[in-house]
């Protein structure tokens, strides 16, 4: 049978409801129990719980861990990474594929019912889609999700940036410029549960200060950056372990003198270690010049260690600077780097909303930044990719 829960504004007579109790009529109830609900946005949520006690929430191509125990002889407790949602079942005594739960804590009010061999959701509950359901992933697990690496939730994320930089060319310090980078992800999991992920970014940058030799002053150039993308596979491990390998590439799409002409080419590695609060890892790579028709020689070694603590609630804090070094000319770029997140619903579609504040204690000492703050917003989205090339799962 599929069930999930749902609020209602106005119920039958209570006449109409008979409750379901027993401790051995409620495990027979969930072992084996399948759910389901379509969201406002279109996507399809999906619950499955087992005899076991354990159960799987697959919402945004993501699987989720849940348990789920009886509790006395009248309540289905339903348990996710920190939050356990108790109701207490009934059916309806006109209408023997039609029941309703009621939340213990909460007191809402919900209906599910039989169609087509399978229980569906009829009306969402207000607030399913912050704390969650038999059948819908609640802020914390999508939150949890967006802070994984190798997530297999796509987002089409757009980061807002504004740096002011410093540095020893004439009138360095005078110089700052903000950015629109549109930085989507789309992850493709294999049947085996592996993952294949591709990560393209695209910049526009804004009055960008650029240097003019000629008269040592700086002027300011509007324009699209080079377009640049990773590819990388990741195998699912066991005990919360992360890695993923893979490939790392820009392409010589910058207009006027925002680019290198250069194209780039090298490898990346993810190793990282997740737990129910934690997000630890760190993820270098290298990227060498092999073609275009640019004159400069591009030798760059890329690092991002990042730490992200998961409070609840869908919040999210950590720090994830992105390190580099130049081997041609021998000078780091390192910054201080703290974010605070929080995913939220809007319509039945999680959103990452965040914020990034950078400090560079190390910078090439001619020209480079000096303050960086970031506002980042990530709907998630259903990959149509993986749709169209028959690729993964949603």
């Amino acid at each position: 049978m599929l069930f999930s829960l749902c609020a209602v504004t106005a119920f039958a007579q209570d006449t109409e409801w008979t409750p379901v109790t027993g401790t051995e009529a409620l495990q027979n109830y969930m072992s084996g129990l399948k759910v389901e609900r379509t969201l406002l946005s279109g996507e399809i949520s999906r619950g499955e719980y087992n005899a076991d006690g354990s159960g799987t929430l697959t919402a945004w191509g993501a699987d989720s861990p849940r348990t789920w125990e009886v509790k006395g002889n009248d309540q289905i407790c339903i348990a996710e990474r920190r939050t356990t949602n108790c109701y207490q079942i009934e059916n309806n005594s006109t209408d023997p594929n039609l029941y309703r739960a009621r939340n213990v804590a909460t007191g809402e009010i919900g209906e599910f019912k039989l169609v087509d061999g399978k229980t569906v959701v009829t009306i969402a509950p207000k607030d399913a889609d912050t704390k969650g359901g038999a059948a819908t992933a609640s802020a914390d697990e999508i939150a949890a999700e967006l802070a994984n690496p190798n997530t297999a939730v796509a987002t089409l994320t757009l980061k807002t940036q504004y740096r002011w930089f410093t540095g020893d060319l004439p009138d360095a310090d005078n110089q700052s410029s903000p950015m629109l980078l549109f930085q989507p992800s789309f992850p493709f999991k294999l049947a085996s549960g592996d993952m294949v992920l591709w990560r393209p970014a695209l910049p526009l940058l804004i009055d960008q200060p650029v240097y003019d030799a000629s008269t040592a002053t700086f002027d300011g150039e509007t324009g699209l950056g080079d377009f640049a993308f990773d590819l990388a596979y990741a195998p699912k491990l066991p005990g919360g372990w992360l890695i993923a390998t893979g490939f790392i590439t820009a392409w010589p799409t910058a207009t006027g003198d925002l680019g290198t002409d250069r194209f780039t080419l090298g490898p990346e590695l993810l190793i990282g270690k997740l737990s129910k609060t934690l997000v630890l890892g760190i993820f270098p790579n290298h990227q060498w010049d092999v073609g275009g028709s640019g004159d400069v020689d591009i030798n760059l070694t890329t690092i991002q260690a990042f730490a992200t603590f998961l409070p609840g609630g869908g919040w999210n804090v950590g720090s994830a600077p992105i390190m580099a070094y130049d081997w041609n000319s021998e000078q780091w770029t390192v910054p201080l780097q703290l974010n605070v997140g929080k995913t939220v619903m809007f319509g039945g579609r999680p959103w990452k909303l965040s914020f990034e504040i950078n400090y560079y204690v190390e910078q090439p000492d001619p020209f480079g930044p000096d303050w960086m703050i970031g506002f980042n917003v990530a709907p998630v989205v259903k990959n149509g990719l993986a749709s169209l090339f028959g690729l993964g799962k949603n």
